[in-house]
């Protein structure tokens, strides 16, 4: 049972820890920007859901790309 307790505790910091937060935040940007996007621009679900995977993706990389520094790659000299 102290497992149990000891697992749910740590599941809990890491639900609710800054960076999930975080994460939570910058998906909910996201989704609010492709309804208005759909709202305003009614395309077919297929372009819909490109758009979205692109969207995400751009996204997604300038926060990593801020908050790591640049490329990860070893080859590269940045």
């Amino acid at each position: 049972m102290l497992q149990l307790k000891k697992m749910v505790s740590s599941y809990k910091l890491t639900l609710l820890s800054p960076m999930m937060l975080f994460f939570v935040t910058i998906h909910t940007i996201e989704d609010l920007s492709l309804l208005t996007i759909g709202k305003y621009a009614p395309l077919p679900t297929p372009l819909m859901y490109l758009l979205g995977l692109i969207f995400s993706w751009i996204v997604m990389s300038g926060v990593v790309h801020r908050y790591l520094g640049g490329s990860l790659h070893k080859h590269d000299n940045n």
